[in-house]
């Protein structure tokens, strides 16, 4: 995404600042004083994800939110793969340049995913996790072959992110698509969601993610965990399937 000409719109942007790091460039969003508590987004997402959560936390916490590496205003991992690994050892090295030690943190889906693999890892210390509806399994049955396979096609194509980024100028495809995912948004939180996926940088970032994503280890992550996660469901969400939330809690 390209910060002058999305970034004079975007949520929260007086708290945005960039850091470059290894020749990577991290969009951050930082506010308020207090326990420190790091919000990290899903795929295909960004810091807009919790636009009106940082006001609100940032009046009893010091809140950093950052988007992935790929997603919103933050470079891709140059020489790396977009693998759950990679990603946390890019966060861990993020936030070591930063001094910046979370308190806590807050994962969305895929965030939630790398929230415990980085705390399993003793990469982070937090007192606590929170997933809202953690992305820790893969998608069951043949729909677990098929979608990475299929991003692994899609960024063979170098046009495919950009096609995908034209659709997303339509708001009434983009509105359906955000409908199959099971989430009720705003026309604001609509247009934010256009803003990001209208990128074709972003669209290529969050499809390398899904084509480098394993999770075959999160069972034994979630096992390893020796602070307590809270987990907060939707019941309606069509991606993550509420279900997994006790599979999940089983293994806590």
């Amino acid at each position: 995404m390209d910060w002058y000409k999305e970034g004079p719109n975007w949520p929260n942007r007086h708290l945005s600042r960039f850091v470059s790091l290894a020749n990577n460039r991290w969009h951050l969003q930082q506010d308020g004083t207090g326990p420190i508590i790091l919000l990290l987004h899903g795929t295909g997402a960004t810091t807009h994800s919790y636009a009106e959560l940082i006001p609100e936390l940032s009046k009893r916490f010091s809140v950093v939110a950052i988007d992935l590496p790929g997603h919103g205003f933050t470079s891709t991992l140059q020489r790396q793969r977009p693998s759950l690994e990679n990603v946390c050892a890019a966060i861990a090295e993020l936030l070591s340049s930063e001094s910046i030690m979370p308190d806590y943190v807050v994962g969305h889906s895929a965030g939630a995913a790398i929230a415990v693999q980085m705390t399993a890892e003793r990469m982070i210390q937090p007192r606590a996790l929170v997933a809202i509806n953690g992305a820790f399994f893969p998608f069951p049955g043949f729909s677990g072959q098929i979608f990475p396979a299929a991003a692994k096609l899609l960024l063979l194509n170098p046009f495919a992110p950009h096609i995908f980024a034209m659709s997303a100028s339509n708001m009434n495809r983009l509105s359906a698509l955000m409908d199959s995912t099971g989430s009720k948004l705003c026309n604001q939180a609509l247009k934010h969601y256009q803003s990001a996926l209208g990128s074709a940088q972003h669209v290529e970032g969050t499809l390398a993610m899904m084509a480098n994503w394993d999770l075959k280890h999160m069972e034994s992550k979630l096992r390893q965990l020796e602070c307590p996660m809270l987990q907060i469901i939707g019941g309606q969400d069509g991606t993550v399937d509420p279900q997994l939330s006790h599979r999940s809690h089983r293994l806590l």
